[in-house]
């Protein structure tokens, strides 16, 4: 049974997108890293504010992003669909996360923790690089795909040339400041 269950696990996880680019004894090496672990519904996965040691792959389930501020409004940031990673930003910075992550259904998370990791970039390098080449690629989209929402979100405003050429002045210092 055991097998079964990890067998399923190794299938849900080579079969996701992150890594498809890359050799399957490399998805496999990242794989044997990763520790299974399962959560129900409303189940927090990732505390905003709190230090994080681990990346999760979402393998099963939905789960949801939020921010919450001071006096308790919460923001829903978004709804991520397995599969997914979250928690890298967090996980490669030592960075408290700047959002929740919640279990809106039952999930299946593959966990790797900075232990693993460390291992991982002492006995097998190659798929060590491999997962870090998929963070960075699922950095960039993100990135990408807010650079293009805000942007299309300033072209159906009034023209403000002002917003404009804020939003652009950020974009800038976001490639020219070289404290980053």
């Amino acid at each position: 049974m055991v097998q079964q269950v990890q067998g399923q696990a190794a299938s849900l996880f080579l079969a996701a997108p992150f890594l498809s680019d890359f050799d399957e004894d490399l998805r496999v090496g990242v794989f044997e890293a990763l520790l299974p672990e399962r959560a129900h519904v409303g189940s927090t996965l990732l505390e905003q504010g709190r230090p994080n040691d681990q990346l999760s792959f979402l393998i099963e389930g939905t789960a949801i992003i939020e921010r919450i501020f001071p006096g308790g409004h919460i923001e829903h940031v978004a709804t991520l669909n397995a599969p997914a990673v979250f928690g890298s930003t967090s996980f490669f910075r030592a960075v408290p996360p700047s959002v929740r992550v919640r279990a809106q259904t039952n999930v299946w998370l593959l966990k790797l923790t900075h232990p693993a990791h460390e291992a991982l970039r002492r006995d097998n390098p190659r798929a060590a690089e491999a997962l870090a080449l998929a963070a960075v690629r699922v950095l960039s989209e993100r990135f990408d795909m807010l650079d293009r929402r805000v942007v299309e979100f300033l072209r159906q405003q009034p023209v403000d040339h002002a917003k404009d050429n804020e939003w652009s002045n950020f974009r800038a210092r976001l490639f020219e400041d070289s404290s980053l």
